[in-house]
C-alpha cells in the first residue's frame, strides 16, 4: 500500500454550507471531486454555489486544471469513495452517521491500493479554530 499517492481526486460527503465550501475550493486547486448528499435538490445546490462562488476564487487566483467541470454528484456514497485519495466529511454530528461512514471508508479502502484520509470538523484546526487542509493539500499553490 502506497502513502505517497498525491491527492488528485476527493470525496465530499454532505454538500450543505460547508461541504459546497470544500468542494469550491478543491475545485478552484485543481482537484476532481465527487460530491454525495441524501438531501432533495442537493447536486443543484451545490452546483449553484459552486457557481456562486466561482468568480470570487478567480479572483484569488485558480491554480492549474481548475474547473467546475471536474465536479461530479452521486447520490450513492460508495460510489462517491470509490477511487477518492481524500474523504471530506460535512455531515451531521450524530454517532449512527459517523459510523456509517466510517464503515464505507474502511470498505472503499479494501478495493484501493493506496489509503483514503478522512477529515472532518474534528482535525487539525489553525489558530481561529478552522479545519485545516491535510498537508498535501496545504502544499500546493495558494489561493
Amino acid at each position: 500500500m502506497s502513502q505517497n499517492k498525491p491527492i488528485r481526486r476527493i470525496a465530499i460527503i454532505g454538500t450543505g454550507v460547508i461541504g459546497a465550501s470544500w468542494s469550491s475550493l478543491f475545485l478552484a486547486k485543481g482537484l476532481q471531486v465527487v460530491a454525495t448528499d441524501i438531501a432533495p435538490n442537493a447536486e443543484a445546490a451545490l452546483r449553484k454555489f459552486v457557481e456562486t462562488a466561482w468568480p470570487a476564487l478567480k479572483r484569488l487566483g485558480l491554480s492549474p486544471g481548475a474547473s467546475q467541470s471536474n465536479l461530479k454528484f452521486t447520490a450513492d456514497l460508495a460510489q462517491a469513495l470509490a477511487g477518492a485519495d481524500l474523504v471530506q466529511e460535512n455531515g451531521p454530528e450524530r454517532i449512527d452517521f459517523k459510523q456509517k461512514i466510517q464503515a464505507a471508508r474502511r470498505a472503499a479502502a479494501l478495493r484501493c491500493d493506496h489509503r483514503i484520509e478522512l477529515i472532518g470538523p474534528h482535525d487539525e484546526r489553525d489558530s481561529v479554530g478552522l479545519p485545516l487542509a491535510p498537508r498535501a493539500l496545504r502544499d500546493r499553490a495558494p489561493l
